[in-house]
C-alpha cells in the first residue's frame, strides 16, 4: 500500500504536493518517498528511503520548478532508495517516456508469479532497463533470469513505455499494462509528450480529484485535499484517463480485469457502522480498520480501501473523528515512519 498526490494548474506544484502527502502518508506510507515535476521540457525528480520530512530535509524540493507534478509515499517492502517511486519508463534507446507512481498490491491477483516473471524478463530482453534491480529474498516481486528482483511498479513503468513506444497514448498504454499485469492498483503518470496533463489508471484502488480556481488536485485519500478543494470525488475505477488544470477525462476499460464488487450505499453503510464500532472500542490504524471492513466483500475483487477512505472522510467532515501520527520503525532500523491513528470524538 502507498499514498499518492498530484497537482496540475497555475501554481508551483511542489509545495502543494508536499502538503497533501504529509496529510495522508501515515495511512499506508512513510517508508519510501519521491516526487517529480515537469517544467519547460525537463523532469525534476528526487526520491529516497524515508518519509516526506526526510525528503524535505535532504533536498530543496520546495523550490522545484513546474506547475504539474506527482508525489508518492510507500509502505515497507525491501531495497533502498531505488525502490522508492517514481519509476522512469524509457524506450530501448534510453529516451524518457514517463515518470510513474502507483498505489496497490497484487492482492486478488496473487498466483501470477510465473506470468509476471516472464513479462519482466521479456521487457529486459527487448532493451528496457530496470532501476530497481536488487538482490533480496522475496517472493512478492518479479524475478529475473539472474535471480535479481525488480519492483512491480518499475516493471509497469517499462511496460507502459513499451506500449507508448509502439504508438499508444498514455492512457491506453496504462490500461493495457493494468490488464496484462493485473493488480489491485491505481497509478498516475507524467509524460514528456503530454506536459499539460497527468494520466491516471485504476482497477479498484482510490484516487480522489478536487478542483480549485487555479487547478486540479489528486490524492489517494480525500482527507489530504487542501482547504480550497471543491467538488471532491473519487475518480472512476476500471478506467484510465487524463487530469488537466480545468477538468478530467475518463475512458472506461474495454475489458475489465475482473468483476468488481460495488462500493454502493449498502456497502458504505455497513462499513460506516463497522468503523464506528471499531473506534468506539479504541484507537485504530488504517490497516486495522481495513481488516475489519474486508469481510463485507468476502473474497471478491473489491474496492475495500476506497470504502474505508470514504467512511473516514465522512466521519472527519461530521467532526466525529480526529487523528494523530505516531512514529514507528521505518524501512531500516535507523529510520522512522509516521503511522496515523484514528480516534472517535465522543
Amino acid at each position: 500500500m502507498c499514498n499518492i498526490a498530484g497537482y496540475v494548474g497555475s501554481k508551483q506544484a511542489a509545495p502543494i504536493l508536499v502538503e497533501m502527502l504529509k496529510k495522508q502518508e501515515g495511512l499506508a506510507g512513510g517508508y519510501y518517498t519521491g516526487i517529480v515535476t515537469y517544467h519547460e521540457g525537463t523532469f525534476y525528480s528526487y526520491k529516497l528511503t524515508g518519509d516526506t520530512q526526510k525528503l524535505l530535509d535532504t533536498y530543496d524540493i520546495l523550490s522545484m520548478p513546474g506547475s504539474i507534478g506527482i508525489i508518492h509515499s510507500r509502505s515497507k517492502a525491501g531495497g533502498g532508495d531505488e525502490w522508492a517511486h517514481p519509476f522512469i519508463g524509457r524506450d530501448p534507446e534510453g529516451n524518457v517516456l514517463n515518470y510513474y507512481v502507483a498505489n496497490g498490491s497484487v492482492g486478488y491477483f496473487a498466483g501470477r508469479e510465473a506470468e509476471n516473471n516472464a513479462l519482466s524478463q521479456a521487457l529486459e530482453d527487448e532493451g528496457y532497463r530496470y532501476d530497481s534491480r536488487v538482490q533480496i529474498e522475496s517472493e512478492r516481486y518479479p524475478t529475473l533470469r539472474d535471480g535479481s528482483k525488480v519492483h512491480m511498479s518499475d516493471v509497469a513503468a517499462q511496460l507502459i513505455a513499451r506500449n507508448m513506444h509502439r504508438g499508444m497514448t498514455g492512457a491506453a498504454a496504462m490500461e493495457k499494462c493494468f490488464c496484462d499485469m493485473p493488480c489491485e492498483l491505481v497509478g498516475l503518470m507524467l509524460m514528456a509528450h503530454t506536459p499539460s496533463a497527468i494520466a491516471y489508471c485504476a482497477t479498484n484502488m482510490p484516487m480522489t480529484a478536487g478542483r480549485a480556481e487555479h487547478g486540479m488536485y489528486l490524492a489517494s485519500a480525500a482527507l489530504a485535499m487542501p482547504e480550497d478543494a471543491r467538488y471532491v470525488q473519487q475518480l472512476p475505477v476500471h478506467a484510465s484517463g487524463y487530469v488537466y488544470a480545468d477538468r478530467y477525462e475518463m475512458i472506461p476499460f474495454k475489458t475489465p480485469v475482473a468483476p468488481l464488487a460495488e462500493m454502493d450505499a449498502s456497502a458504505l453503510s455497513k462499513a460506516y457502522a463497522i468503523i464506528e464500532d471499531e473506534l468506539k472500542a479504541g484507537e485504530k490504524s488504517y490497516s486495522e480498520l481495513r481488516k475489519a471492513v474486508k469481510p463485507i466483500f468476502g473474497d471478491a475483487f473489491a474496492p475495500t480501501t476506497r470504502t474505508v477512505y470514504e467512511v473516514l472522510y465522512a466521519l472527519k467532515k461530521e467532526g466525529r473523528i480526529t487523528m494523530y501520527n505516531k512514529p514507528v520503525e521505518g524501512a531500516f532500523p535507523h529510520l522512522t515512519a509516521p503511522k496515523t491513528i484514528w480516534k472517535l470524538i465522543e
